[in-house]
């Protein structure tokens, strides 16, 4: 079977990609290497431009990461400066007319509202899948994965590599 699109890793990249594409009539499927329902990393902090909120909200993610508590710390202010340098500028969101210039967000809270969204959507995720390479041809990509002690190899026109890795696309 040839799919349209194969995403590896449906963390917080692949998962807004999935979902921004989830109406779009394509065949797409993700493969993630965590157990359904896991977070898979601790609750570490991510900082978020204002563009990604506005992209959160349009999938209707972001509402549910803010009712989270204490997920959200707006960014209001951005002083840029060298060490040792000549200058320093200050960035504030009000100059800008935005609530904030980006955000500090709970990586919990946003895969946790990703993920109720991608199921709310119908996405397909193939949870405990490792992605273990992704081997490109003029025509089509074909990516390996495990899943226990099994391997797959799926095709896809196009694969978006969002494990946060870097290391699957060989012969590049």
């Amino acid at each position: 079977m040839l799919h349209d699109l194969v995403i590896a890793g449906a963390g917080p990249v692949g998962a807004t990609l999935a979902l921004a594409l989830a109406d779009d009539g394509l065949d797409v499927v993700a493969l993630d290497s965590r157990s359904e329902g896991d977070i898979g990393r601790s609750d570490r902090s991510l900082a978020l431009s204002h563009g990604a909120r506005l992209i959160l909200e349009r999938l209707e993610v972001w509402g549910a990461v803010a009712a989270a508590h204490d997920a959200i710390t707006p960014i209001t202010a951005i002083d840029i400066s060298h060490r040792g340098g000549f200058g320093r500028v200050r960035l504030e969101a009000h100059e800008q007319a935005l609530p904030a210039l980006g955000y500090v967000v709970s990586y919990r809270a946003l895969q946790n509202a990703l993920d109720a969204a991608l199921a709310r959507a119908g996405v397909r995720i193939v949870y405990g899948a490792t992605v273990t390479g992704i081997d490109p041809t003029p025509a089509y990509a074909t990516v390996r994965a495990t899943r226990g002690a099994v391997t797959n190899e799926r095709r896809a026109r196009l694969v978006a590599a969002a494990d946060g890795g870097g290391d699957l696309i060989g012969g590049l």
